[in-house]
């Protein structure tokens, strides 16, 4: 059966932001929007045991900040995805201004315009042309996070509780694994595994 993501579990993994306002309500939207896309399609990417569930959450809650987050904030605003760069080509960005527009976005943040466009064409939606839609589209922003995350054969390294190589295919190597090491310590507990 199933884990029902609901908003308290989401929020129980989270860091909370008291002082901050506005991260606060971002956090507090995103996850109410959240919850259902995740048990929309969890089940259909079979991230429906607990182990999974963890794992997928937590690297989901470091990518964006505690869900506070949609989209990247790359340190000189996507110009290190342009095709020139090493990074950009790796994504498959062809055209200049593809790395700001290709930025990361939604919860494992899909980033590059090779990976806008295989999902586009699988998913039948025109994420090429409004790539801000995989940020602003709930259902979206889940639904790439999920099919990245069953391309990478996450869910088998899940399985076996294999935390590194989770984060590395995530994430490209270990940036914010302290983080991601914490969440998924407290959506462990919460859980009961």
């Amino acid at each position: 059966m199933a884990i029902q993501i609901t908003p308290e579990l989401l929020h129980s993994i989270a860091l909370p932001y008291r002082s901050n306002l506005q991260k606060r309500d971002a956090q507090n939207a995103n996850i109410q929007a959240l919850a259902p896309a995740m048990n929309c399609w969890f089940p259909t990417y079979h991230i429906t045991t607990k182990l999974r569930v963890a794992h997928f959450l937590a690297q989901s809650c470091a990518e964006t900040a505690d869900f506070t987050a949609m989209t990247e904030y790359p340190a000189r605003g996507g110009k290190e995805y342009e095709p020139d760069t090493r990074a950009g080509q790796r994504v498959g960005n062809h055209f200049p201004g593809d790395g700001p527009k290709y930025i990361g976005r939604g919860l494992l943040h899909l980033t590059g315009r090779d990976n806008y466009l295989k999902l586009s064409q699988k998913f039948e939606e025109n994420l090429i042309d409004y790539p801000e839609r995989v940020a602003s589209e709930y259902s979206l922003a889940v639904r790439t996070a999920c099919e990245f995350w069953d391309s990478k054969g996450l869910n088998s390294y899940a399985d076996l509780d294999d935390f590194d190589t989770i984060t590395y295919r995530v994430n490209g190597g270990h940036n914010g694994k302290e983080q991601r090491e914490q969440a998924l310590r407290r959506i462990k507990k919460i859980l009961h595994i």
